[in-house]
């Protein structure tokens, strides 16, 4: 950007004089700085008379200009400043929805009881799209499940484990098997299924599991929230695979049928493997990383 300040400086005086002391700038080099910039337009922004100067029409129009621009400037100085302050910056951390009610408000209010003026820039999604922005650079945390294996083996994330959910099959209480105490996950395969949408966390582990036993589950329902999920299940519409141990997913008319499956829903934090994030988002991802260390990975939440 043109540093200018020294014309909105002479627009205001319109004394060389002035503003050279003002400045500390010699009245020759002011001068010259006021020609050349004159030449550069093709057109004079004062009228001289003798040593007086006049702003006229066009050094007012330009005055105008680069005083909004200056400020402008300013603004996007402090605001960077701001950024990099740890106390005062801005955290990018997209989440699963169905961690919107119990672990990121509570990871939130932890921090913000030690860094209260830190601001957050929240975003809910699917599992898969919130991991491309991580990587994009579009967030600097994303809370989602399952573990992306593939992409930390590529050195694309990085992955911190916070808590882990066994996974059940969920069944209306009218249903053949409401009484049974577990289930293998083959024997769903001629059941209909009601599911997360492609791209959710849930929905990945359903056609992982289903594809490692020989079916593609039969679809009656596509859903973008679990709640919604359980409460059609309780309506007869389908079965359903849903995590274990959600008070948000305890609905009237469903029994949750753990899985025989060796197979938990895990639940993590993903961060750029090659992008450095601002100090607060640095300090946001390490207090996180520090919390599921000291308690071993599985952090307690509620």
């Amino acid at each position: 950007m043109k540093d200018l300040t020294w014309l909105l400086d002479l627009a205001e005086t319109q004394n060389m004089v002035d503003t050279s002391l003002r400045l500390g700038i010699s009245q020759s080099a002011l001068s010259r700085r006021l020609s050349a910039l004159e030449r550069e337009l093709g057109a004079e922004l004062f009228d001289r008379n003798g040593r007086h100067l006049a702003l006229n029409e066009c050094g007012a129009a330009l005055a105008t200009n680069a005083r909004e621009a200056n400020e402008a400037w300013q603004r996007g100085v402090d605001e960077v400043h701001r950024l990099m302050d740890p106390e005062r910056g801005t955290v990018r951390v997209d989440f699963m929805h169905s961690l919107g009610t119990w672990m990121v408000p509570q990871l939130l209010r932890e921090f913000r009881n030690a860094h209260p003026q830190v601001r957050f820039e929240l975003v809910q999604g699917a599992a898969q799209p919130l991991t491309d922005r991580v990587i994009a650079g579009e967030s600097d945390v994303a809370m989602v499940g399952p573990k992306p294996h593939a992409l930390v083996e590529a050195g694309e994330v990085r992955w911190q484990q916070l808590a882990t959910q066994r996974l059940a099959m969920a069944v209306p209480t009218n249903h053949r098997w409401a009484e049974r105490t577990s289930i293998s996950i083959t024997e769903a395969a001629d059941e209909p299924f009601v599911a997360m949408l492609p791209g959710y966390g849930t929905r990945m582990l359903l056609d992982d599991l289903a594809a490692a036993a020989g079916f593609r589950p039969r679809l009656v329902f596509e859903s973008m929230e679990l709640t919604t999920m359980a409460g059609l299940v309780s309506a007869g519409l389908g079965v359903a695979l849903l995590p274990m141990g959600d008070p948000n997913l305890v609905v009237a008319g469903i029994e949750m049928l753990p899985l025989e499956e060796d197979r938990e829903r895990e639940l993590g934090m993903v961060w750029s493997a090659r992008a450095r994030s601002a100090p607060a988002a640095e300090a946001f991802r390490a207090f996180v990383v520090d919390q599921a260390v000291r308690r071993d990975g599985r952090l307690r939440f509620g």
